[in-house]
C-alpha cells in the first residue's frame, strides 16, 4: 500500500538528509518533521475519502504540536524531509514530488482568492532554504535549490539555484566526466550564501576603487601604459608584447552547428574592438579566430537535418558571416579550420604521447588517445581547479579504461556512421581542445599574446589547451588570458536549454546591428550583460541623439555668423576640453578596453557640442571648433567601429528596423503636400500630413531652408 510505503520512505529520507540522527527510536521519538509528515499521510488518506472535518481539525492538532502546517489536499510525494521545521506552512494546492528537503519557516504559499491552483508545485529532489517563500502556481525544477529567505514568483527551471528576493537565478557547478574529459554540471550538493555574496561584490568594488586611486595618483609617471586583466593571475597587469610592436591575438570562435546567439555577438564584438584599439595604437596586430567544424554536436546536427557533416559546417560557417557582417564585425587575418589542420594535431599528439604526457586506449580496431592530467604539474592554474577535488567529484561513466577520470581526450577512436580520419591509432577524429593549441602555434608561434574567448571557456578547454600546449613545447601558451562576460536574461546565462535563446539575426529582425554593437560596448566586456528590450531602446535612443548632433553640426557649418548671447560657451572651453578628450579617451581604453568609460566620453562631448552650438556663435573659430568634434568622434568611432553613418542614412535605416512601411520618396512626397498647404494657409491640411506622418513613426522638423524628417524612437 503506497500509505506505508510513503512513510517508510519519509523514514529514511531522516537518516539520508540529517546525519546528526543515530537511532530509529530516536528519529520516531524526537522528530517533529517526521510527526507532521505522517500525519499529514493520515490526515490526506482521510480527506480523499471525503471524511469530513475530522482531517483539517488534525492537521490544527499537527500545526500546535510540531509547528508545521501541512494542508491535508496537498499532494506531497514520498521521502519529505523537513528539517528543524518549525514556522514551516504548506498550502491547499501545493504539490511536492520524491526526496525533497524543506527547512524552518519555509512557506508554500498561495496567491489571491480564486478557486483552483494557486500555490507552488515542486519537482523531485528540491531543498528549499531556511525562510524561503515560494508564492503562487508556479513550478519548480527537479534538482533545484532556494536559498535561504528567497522570495520566489517566477517559474525555477530544473537544476537552478535560486537566491535573493525577488528570486534570482545562479548556477554552480561540478565536474563530471565526459568523452571529451572534464565539464561542468549544476552543483546539488550546497545553498547558497547571499551574505557572502554580497561579500564578495563588496570585495570586487573595493578592488576596482583601489585600482583607480592607484591609476590618479600614479597614472602621470607611468607614460600610459596599457593594463589588461590577466585570468591567469586574477589581476590587472601592465601589457608588454611578446616582441616589440607585435601582437598575437587568438580569440576561441564558434563551433558551427546552429545560427549564432547574442552572446558570440558580443564575444566577437569585444575581441574585433580589442584588435582595433592596439592597431590604433600602432602596433602590429595578427588576430587568429577559429572555426571548429567538426564536433559531436555537428555530427548529431547532421542526423537532424538530414545532410552530411561537412554541409552543416558549411552552411553555420556561410551563416556566421552573414550575422557578424552585420554587425560590422571585420575579418580576423587569419580564421582557421579544424578539419584544415589534422595533420598539425597529429603530430602534437604524437609529440605529447613520446613525451610520456598522452596514452593510448584500444577501442576495437582503433584507438582514442588520452591526455594524462597527473603528469602535467600545472594543471588547474588557469581556473583555479585542484585536480584532487576534481577527482573526487568526477563520476568515470564514460570510459573506465582511462588511466584517471580527469584525463581528456585528444584523439577518438571512430565510431560507426561518424566522420573518421587515418592517424597512426586507426581511424578517428581530433577531440575538442587539440585544435586550438594546433592552430594557435602554427599561426602565432609557440607563446602566444592574448588568448581568450567567453568565461565558459575558461574551464575545462582553456585549461585543457594549456596543459597539452606547454606540454608539446615546454613555454607559457598565452602571456594574458582575456575572457568575457555572459550575457544574461532575468540574471542567468542565456542558453537553449533554459529556452531563453535569442539567435544574432532574431534580434536583428527588430534593431539596427549598430544598436546591437552599441549595447555591447556599453558595459565592461568582464561585466555580464542583462539583455532586454528596454537596454536596446536605450542604446538605439542614444545612437539616435548622436547623429541628431552630428546633423546639426551640418547645419552649423553651414550657418551665418550671430551674435553669442549672455553667459554662453567660450570658444576657450571647448578648445579645452577637445584637448582634453583624445588622453581621456586612450586612458578608459588603455585601463583593460573600458569601453563603458570611453563611451561615457564621447556621449560627454557630444552633449558639450550641443551646448556649444547652442550659442549660435558660428564664425569662423566656432566652425573650425565644430570641424574638429566630428573629426574627433570619427576617431574614436573608428576604434569602437561606432558612429561611421551620414545621418541621412541612419534615419534610411531606422525606417527598416522599425517596420515602417513608407519609403523616402513617400515621405518627401508628403512634405511636399504639406509644404503645398502651407504656402496656401491650409493649416488644417498641413496638420493632418503630419500627424499622419506621426502615427506611422515619422515626425518632422522645420527650419529656416525647409523641413526634415527623422524616425521617431522610443515611446
Amino acid at each position: 500500500m503506497a500509505f506505508f510505503s510513503d512513510i517508510r520512505r519519509d523514514f529514511r529520507a531522516v537518516f539520508e538528509c540529517d546525519p546528526a540522527a543515530r537511532s530509529a527510536l530516536e528519529v520516531v521519538l524526537t522528530y517533529p518533521g517526521l510527526h507532521a509528515v505522517i500525519m499529514y499521510r493520515v490526515n490526506h488518506l482521510l480527506c480523499n475519502a471525503g471524511v469530513p472535518v475530522i482531517p483539517r481539525l488534525l492537521s490544527h492538532i499537527a500545526r500546535f504540536m510540531t509547528g508545521i502546517e501541512i494542508h491535508p489536499a496537498a499532494k506531497i510525494g514520498p521521502g519529505l524531509f523537513i528539517d528543524h521545521g518549525m514556522g514551516v506552512v504548506i498550502g491547499e494546492t501545493t504539490e511536492i514530488g520524491k526526496d525533497c528537503l524543506l527547512y524552518q519557516g519555509v512557506t508554500l504559499g498561495g496567491t489571491g482568492k480564486d478557486k483552483g491552483k494557486r500555490h507552488p508545485t515542486l519537482g523531485d529532489h528540491v531543498v528549499v532554504g531556511t525562510g524561503a517563500k515560494i508564492l503562487g502556481p508556479i513550478r519548480v525544477g527537479d534538482y533545484a535549490k532556494i536559498g535561504a529567505n528567497s522570495v520566489v514568483l517566477k517559474p525555477v527551471p530544473d537544476y537552478s539555484i535560486v537566491v535573493g528576493v525577488p528570486g534570482r537565478i545562479i548556477k554552480k557547478k561540478v565536474i563530471r566526466m565526459e568523452d571529451i574529459g572534464l565539464v561542468e554540471i549544476l552543483d546539488h550538493v550546497r545553498l547558497p550564501d547571499p551574505v557572502q555574496e554580497k561579500l564578495e561584490e563588496i570585495s570586487g568594488l573595493a578592488a576596482r576603487l583601489l585600482a583607480r586611486v592607484e591609476r590618479l595618483e600614479g597614472g602621470s609617471g607611468k607614460g600610459g601604459t596599457m593594463k589588461i586583466y590577466n585570468t591567469m593571475t586574477s589581476g590587472k597587469e601592465d601589457f608588454v608584447p611578446l616582441q616589440q610592436n607585435k601582437v598575437g591575438i587568438y580569440a576561441c570562435g564558434v563551433t558551427v552547428y546552429d545560427y549564432c546567439h547574442i552572446g558570440h555577438a558580443r564575444s566577437a564584438v569585444i575581441f574585433d574592438v580589442i584588435a582595433r584599439y592596439l592597431r590604433h595604437k600602432g602596433l602590429e596586430v595578427t588576430y587568429v579566430r577559429n572555426f571548429t567544424d567538426i564536433d559531436d554536436k555537428i555530427i548529431r546536427k547532421a542526423g537532424e537535418e538530414g545532410i552530411p557533416w561537412h554541409e552543416v559546417s558549411r552552411k553555420y560557417i556561410t551563416g556566421f558571416y552573414t550575422d557578424m557582417d552585420r554587425l560590422g564585425i571585420a575579418r580576423a587575418d587569419v580564421e582557421p579550420r579544424a578539419t584544415d589542420h589534422i595533420k598539425e594535431m597529429i603530430d602534437v599528439i604524437r609529440t605529447l604521447q613520446s613525451k610520456g604526457y598522452a596514452y593510448a586506449i584500444p577501442e576495437g580496431e582503433n584507438s582514442s588517445v588520452y591526455f594524462s592530467v597527473e603528469k602535467f604539474s600545472g594543471y588547474g592554474k588557469l581556473s583555479g581547479k585542484d585536480v584532487k577535488d576534481l577527482l573526487a567529484g568526477a563520476r568515470v561513466d564514460i570510459n573506465e579504461k582511462k588511466a584517471s577520470p580527469v584525463d581528456f581526450a585528444l584523439w577518438k577512436a571512430s565510431r560507426e556512421g561518424e566522420p573518421w580520419w587515418e592517424s597512426p591509432w586507426g581511424k578517428g577524429r581530433p577531440g575538442w581542445h587539440i585544435e586550438c593549441t594546433a592552430m594557435a602555434i602554427k599561426h602565432l608561434g609557440e607563446s602566444i599574446d592574448i588568448h581568450g574567448g567567453g568565461a565558459d571557456l575558461i574551464f575545462p578547454h582553456h585549461e585543457n589547451e594549456i596543459a597539452q600546449s606547454e606540454a608539446f613545447t615546454g613555454k607559457p601558451f598565452a602571456k594574458y588570458w582575456v575572457h568575457n562576460g555572459f550575457i544574461t536574461i532575468d540574471k542567468e546565462k542565456m542558453s537553449k536549454s533554459l529556452g531563453n535563446f535569442f539567435t544574432i539575426r532574431e534580434i536583428l529582425d527588430r534593431y539596427d546591428p549598430e544598436v546591437i554593437r552599441l549595447f555591447i560596448l556599453s558595459s565592461h566586456y568582464r561585466s555580464p550583460i542583462e539583455f532586454s528590450n528596454e537596454q536596446l531602446h536605450d542604446a538605439e535612443a542614444s545612437l539616435d541623439r548622436y547623429y541628431s548632433t552630428v546633423m546639426r553640426m551640418e547645419e552649423f557649418f553651414a550657418g551665418s555668423v550671430s551674435g553669442k548671447p549672455k553667459g554662453a560657451m567660450e570658444h576657450k572651453e571647448m578648445e579645452a576640453i577637445l584637448d582634453r578628450f583624445k588622453g581621456r579617451f586612450d586612458e578608459a581604453m588603455d585601463d583593460d578596453f573600458n569601453t563603458a568609460i570611453a563611451l561615457g566620453l564621447v556621449f560627454e562631448l557630444v552633449r558639450e557640442a550641443n551646448r556649444f552650438m547652442d550659442t549660435g556663435a558660428c564664425d569662423e573659430q566656432g566652425r573650425a571648433l565644430a570641424k574638429r568634434v566630428t573629426d574627433t568622434l570619427s576617431v574614436a568611432g573608428k576604434v569602437l567601429n561606432l558612429f561611421t553613418r551620414a545621418p541621412a542614412v541612419w534615419n534610411r535605416d531606422m525606417l527598416r528596423s522599425k517596420g515602417i512601411s513608407l519609403t523616402e520618396e513617400e515621405i518627401f512626397k508628403k512634405i511636399g503636400d504639406r509644404r503645398e498647404a502651407r504656402n496656401n494657409r491650409d493649416w488644417a491640411t498641413a496638420d493632418a500630413v503630419r500627424k499622419e506622418l506621426e502615427g506611422k513613426g515619422i515626425l518632422l522638423e522645420d527650419k529656416k531652408d525647409g523641413t526634415i524628417w527623422k524616425v521617431k524612437i522610443g515611446g
